[in-house]
């Protein structure tokens, strides 16, 4: 495994943040499901504000607005759903960081998620400045992309808990 892996699953599992972590997952009733609710929520507002856009972009949807007011409109919850997901998701990350740094998964949604995210930020800014050029294949070929990045992005979030599964031990 490669040595800064290591060293941050070592950093996080003699952290605070770790023993608070587990301890509130652990002795708050609830908490876990609730929490999960919360960031899978947060995914069903993201990727409902982005393949909206996305599907406009390629013509399939909501063809009466422009581009550029469907990014206005839209973008927004995009930006919002982020640090509800984040902060859903910390406590488990906090409290068993050594489940998800070891797991091939989570890298794949790790990849994804960054390339996601680059991807529909620099598509929100073509929409801005579309009224000038209109729709351009290099835009509709990245609102394709951006669906299936964002798609896997999920899948594999949900994949974590079965990496055992998947990845047969060696």
């Amino acid at each position: 495994m490669a040595e800064w892996r290591m060293t941050l699953i070592q950093t996080l599992n003699s952290s605070p943040l770790r023993e608070l972590s587990d301890s509130f997952l652990r002795s708050i009733p609830g908490l876990p499901p609730i929490l999960q609710t919360i960031h899978l929520l947060g995914v069903a507002v993201l990727l409902g504000s982005i393949v909206m856009l996305s599907l406009r972009i390629l013509g399939v949807a909501a063809k009466s607005q422009s581009p550029a007011e469907m990014s206005a409109r839209v973008f927004p919850w995009f930006f919002y759903a982020l640090p509800v997901m984040l902060f859903s998701a910390l406590p488990f990350f906090l409290a068993r960081p050594q489940r998800y740094l070891v797991n091939p998964v989570f890298g794949i949604k790790a990849i994804a998620f960054v390339a996601g995210l680059c991807l529909s930020i620099w598509m929100w800014q073509q929409c801005r400045q579309i009224a000038d050029k209109g729709v351009t294949l290099t835009l509709k070929l990245t609102a394709a992309v951006v669906i299936f990045v964002w798609v896997l992005t999920t899948l594999a979030g949900r994949w974590i808990a079965y990496a055992d599964y998947i990845f047969w031990p060696g």
